[in-house]
Order: structure tokens, then sequence, then C-alpha cells
């Protein structure tokens, strides 16, 4: 009887005590609600976000919805007992916590000369890979016992090892979309005169007397000036084609009367954005075809799009990207195509088919998109978030370019007085967009040309830093910058505001006219990405690439040696060298400014952007040490083998 009532005793505290458990593990869990973020939770439970995202096996600690269960504590408590041990031996053992022994590793690297991109071990000769992950890092001795029975062994005889890099300003879904376009592959309009130009066109329409729609570039805005062309000039060439032709900035169409008849637009049609998108008008009021920035697309909302060919011509952009070393890319807009590529996007990710970490926008081009901008990307991430394919910027065509004399400057335009371009947003909506972003971690990404755009970014900045109490959770860049005032330079780092350049754009040959609008001084600084670095800013690199025709310039080592040069790679060392000398920069910038300062842009450092344990395996062997190499001759690079995800990656076949 004894017995059974203790039997009944140590039952009863059993279960009192998983209930205990039960109870006390739901005062730990915390349910999202609505606008909540990680950061958010953690402060209200005297805890940091970092604890919070590994204490749940966050990937993407960005990245939580309404309703999720989020544990506040660690509850992996560890009951040590005494159990019998080695049965077959018979023998009984007190069973201890053990160290586990080191793991051996699926690939060793051995003799290499690897720059890791890492402040507290800058140099190593090894490193161990398992799991996708980097497990050891240092000395060709010590990572020998990371060597098992299945261990790969990699002897890189002394080659050179450097962290992947990133693209952190590029369009893969509207190189995709021009893909299917032939005529725009197969056609290049001449930049050499006027006349040239007109010969060209007449030959596309002798080639091809039946074209209903004919979309192809470039057109040199210099050669037309303030004024601009004229669709009268094309009506004559094609009176029944819809012609729209892209000029040489990206940013400015030219179309024909046949094309007006099919948008739809007339003389009363409204521009989109005054001194920003809006139609050319000449001195009678008439528009002249020339459309400048975006106020031609809403007018093509809806038009067709082949996916499967988006799908190819992205995965061979992407491809290319990967083959070159680049792990990771911010696509920073599709315009009206933006859904219709994220369903391509994601298809191809829950296939396994993307071949880089790719963080996507949500592109604002037009004033009303503002008010519903942030729920936009935590609908996207609902919908089309995935294993790579992540939501957690917001892009904005602040303002223009300068060789239309769009974008917004302090000081007028040399060609056009009175003229100080436009911006699509004021100073308080950016501040406020800021603020709501804040409250999903949602970053803003400006395309931000102009001085006066680069003040009133970061004074939105600065005040809304005041409102908040401190810096913002959620990260503010400005692209591009070809005119930043020196005043404003040392309130990049100051703010924390990231500083993104283009540098296969530091020759000064892609694009034309923005000389003549700026004037020689404000031109003679064009794009002071070192000046903003020794100021202090974080700055990252990218390529902006939006089409199969410039593809080839996506390569990420052109933008190495174009960053350090300033001066177009074909052309050789005695060629013009655009902008201040002062403004070149190092190798050892460079580098660090596409691996780990762009992976700080993107949010990913704590995942990648160095080599060092704990980060995932993403490397590029080169055949040569670029740090001591011809700078001149750093644009011919091939890597020999890269890593992503701790798996090499096949470079020969497509």
């Amino acid at each position: 009887m004894k017995l059974k009532i203790s039997r009944i005793i140590a039952i009863v505290m059993v279960f009192a005590m998983l209930l205990a458990s039960f109870s006390f593990a739901s005062t730990n869990v915390y349910t999202v609600k609505s606008g909540d973020s990680l950061w958010k939770i953690a402060t209200k439970n005297n805890t940091t976000w970092q604890k919070l995202a590994k204490i749940n096996n966050l990937e993407n600690p960005r990245l939580i919805f309404p309703n999720q269960k989020i544990k506040l504590k660690d509850e992996n408590i560890e009951i040590i007992s005494k159990v019998k041990v080695n049965k077959v031996n018979n023998v009984k053992k007190d069973t201890i916590v053990k160290k586990v022994e080191k793991e051996k590793a699926e690939i060793v690297i051995k003799n290499g000369n690897i720059y890791t991109e890492n402040s507290k071990q800058e140099k190593a000769q090894a490193l161990a890979i398992k799991d996708g992950k980097i497990i050891f890092v240092g000395n060709n001795n010590d990572v020998q016992k990371y060597i098992g029975e299945n261990t790969i062994i990699k002897d890189l005889k002394g080659k050179t090892v450097i962290p992947s890099l990133m693209d952190s300003h590029t369009h893969p879904g509207m190189v995709g979309s021009s893909a299917g376009n032939k005529e725009l592959a197969k056609y290049q309009l001449p930049r050499t005169s006027k006349e040239d130009m007109y010969n060209y066109l007449r030959k596309i329409a002798k080639e091809n007397p039946d074209l209903p729609f004919l979309f192809v570039g470039q057109w040199s805005n210099k050669l037309y000036g303030v004024e601009g062309p004229d669709r009268k000039y094309i009506d004559d060439i094609f009176p029944n084609t819809v012609v729209i032709l892209l000029d040489s900035s990206g940013h400015s169409y030219w179309l024909n009367t046949a094309a007006f008849k099919a948008f739809g637009i007339d003389e009363k049609t409204p521009d989109l954005k005054e001194g920003l998108s809006f139609f050319v008008k000449d001195k009678n009021g008439r528009k002249t075809g020339w459309v400048k920035e975006f106020a031609l697309m809403p007018y093509m909302v809806g038009m067709p799009m082949d996916k499967e060919a988006v799908a190819k011509g992205t995965l061979e952009y992407l491809n290319f990207l990967a083959k070159k070393g680049v792990s990771s890319v911010l696509d920073c807009g599709n315009f009206t195509s933006e859904k219709a590529v994220y369903e391509v996007l994601s298809k191809l990710d829950k296939e396994g088919k993307l071949p880089v970490r790719y963080e996507a926008t949500h592109h604002l081009f037009m004033p009303n998109q503002l008010e519903n901008a942030v729920e936009t990307v935590l609908e996207y991430r609902k919908k089309y978030g995935g294993n790579l394919l992540k939501f957690n910027t917001i892009k904005i065509h602040f303002d223009g370019v300068t060789e239309v004399n769009t974008a917004a400057v302090l000081e007028d335009f040399d060609n056009e007085p009175g003229n100080k371009g436009g911006m699509l947003f004021s100073k308080e909506e950016l501040k406020n967009l800021l603020l709501e972003g804040a409250q999903h971690n949602i970053g803003v990404h400006l395309h931000s040309v102009g001085d006066r755009a680069v003040r009133t970014a970061l004074d939105a900045m600065e005040e809304a830093q005041k409102e908040y109490g401190g810096a913002l959770p959620n990260k503010l860049t400005l692209s591009h910058l070809e005119v930043v005032n020196p005043e404003d330079m040392k309130r990049f780092k100051e703010l924390g505001v990231i500083a993104n350049f283009t540098p296969h754009w530091f020759g000064g040959t892609v694009f034309q006219g923005g000389d003549v609008a700026l004037g020689e001084e404000r031109y003679s600084h064009h794009q002071p990405a070192q000046s903003l670095w020794d100021a202090g800013a974080l700055v990252t690199f990218s390529s902006d690439t939006v089409s199969m025709p410039g593809m080839p310039r996506s390569n990420p080592y052109m933008g190495i040696q174009m960053g350090i040069t300033r001066q177009e790679p074909v052309d050789g060392k005695d060629t013009y060298i655009h902008g201040q000398i002062s403004d070149r920069m190092t190798i050892e910038e460079m580098i660090k400014g596409y691996t780990i300062n762009n992976a700080i842009q993107l949010g990913i450092e704590k995942e990648t952007g160095s080599i060092e344990v704990g980060k995932s395996a993403d490397l590029v062997v080169l055949p040569k040490d670029i740090f001591k190499m011809d700078v001149y001759d750093i644009y011919k690079l091939e890597p020999e083998q890269v890593y992503f995800m701790g798996k090499s990656l096949d470079l020969k076949n497509k």
C-alpha cells in the first residue's frame, strides 16, 4: 500500500512539474502583432533583437509576421542524470557534459592567400567549410584537425581568395525583360550625329515595312540640347509604327505621333510630376514627343510580358554575375512590371534555381505610390518571399538626371537658367516614410543624383532621428551621388546614411550631356567617392545595369578597376581621367566596398561579406593577387573557383 501511495505521489509531482514548465514557457512566448518589429519586441522585454533572432533561429530578423510566436528566453535546459552506458562491457558511468569533438569539414582549403575583410583577422592560409558555413579560418597546421576521412582538400598553391562580391544596386528583372526585345538587342542607334541616326532609322523602316512596334536606344541627349527632339522627325520615317526611342541617360523617351495615339496621350494629358516627370512642350504649348523621366509609365501598365523570356533572361544575367563571384544583389526596381517579375523570381527561388541572394524592392516612381509603400513591401514579403528572395527595401526615384536637367540641384543648370530640376517627394514625406519603415525595419534606397536631392534626404533623416529619439533601425542609402555639396559630406557619417556609387560610370563615357548641364566647376567634382569615404561615410558599389546590352559592364572587376583609375579600361593608362584625381579609390577600399560594406547596406553582414567563422562560405578564388597585380589588368580577371553557401559553382557551363 505504501509503495502504491509513494508511486502516486511521484506521478503527481512529475505532472505538477510538467504543468509548471508549460506555464513557465507560456510566459516566455510573445505573439507578434501588426506593426511589430523584432527590435520593438526586444525593447519591450528588456532584451536585444540579436538574442531573439538567435533563440528563434530567425534567418532574416526583419521578416516576422502577425500571430507568429516569438520565444523570449532560451529554454534549452539539460538535465544530467546517471544512466547506464557501454552495455557491451556492462560498465556503469555517470553521465557528464562532454566537450563536443571538433567537427570534420566537408571542404578544407589550404595554402591560400586569403584576404578575409575581417578586421580582427585580416589574412589567413586556410579555412574549413561544413554545411555551407565557415567553421575555421587560420593557418595550415591548425586546419589539419578538421580533415576527416571524407573531407575534400583543395590545395590553392598560393592563389588568392577574397569574400564574394555583391551588387547593391542593379536591375536583374529589367535585364530579363529586355531579353525578349529583339529589336533592342539587334539595333543600337548611332550617337555621332542627327543625320546618322535618321539614316539608321530609315534602314530599320526599310527592313521592317510592317513593323507594328519599335522600342530601341540610345539617342544622344547632347545632340538635341535643352529644346530636345521632336516627334515630327520620326513621323516622317515611321508614320504608322508605334515608336519609342530611349535616350542615352535612360531617363527620357522620344515618341512619335503613332505612339501618342496608341497610349491615348493628347495635348490635355497631365504631367506626372512638375519639374521631374513631364511631357516637354514647344514655345506654342504643343507636346513635342520628348517625355522626361517616368511620365509615360502610367500608360504602360498592363503591357504584355513573356514570363518565360523574363525568367531566361534574368537567370542569364544572374549566372553571369555569379560566375564573376557575386553572391548577393539588390534589385532596385522594375517599374510597372514589378509584380510580374517577382512572380517569376519567386518561382525560380522555390525551384532552387536562384544562384545568388536576391534582395528585392518596391519601386516608387509615381507620387500616388507613397501612401501604400510600406504595406506593399509587407504584402510582397508574404506573397513572394522565400529562401533567397527577400523584401526589405523601398526604392525611390527621388530625382532625375543631369543629362535631361531633371536632377534636383542647389544652383540652376548652366544651360537652363531658372531650372533646378525636381523631386518626387518632399522632405516631410520622406521623413514620414522613414519613420513608418522603421516599424518594420524596411530600408529606403534613393536614386539621388543632384546635390539638392542629397541635402533634402539628409535633412529628412536628421528630422526622422530627432522625432524617433535616436538612430533608426532601418537604413537610408543614397545612390549615384553625382553632385554632393562639400558641406553635406560629413553628415553621411553623422546620420549613418550609406553612399552608393556605380564605379563603371567613373570614366565619364557612359552618359552624355551632364558636363553641359552642370558647367565646368560642378562637373569637375563628379561622383566624389573618395571624398565621401574620407569624410567617414560607409561607401558601397554597384552596377545599375538595366538591359541585356549593358550586361558586360556589370563585371565587378571592371568596377573595381575604374574606381581606382577613373578611366575607361579599353582606352589604356594614358586616357582621360574623369573628375578629381583625388577621388581615385584604393584597391583596399574598392574590395571593402564590394564585400563587407555592401553586406552592411543589404543588412546581411552577420551572414556574409567577410571570411570568418559562422558566416556563409561565399568565396572567390582568383588566379592573381588582386591587391598586388597591375591595376590596369584587373578588369580582365576571371575567377578560377566560386563558392556560394559552401558549394562550388560550375564556371564552365551556362
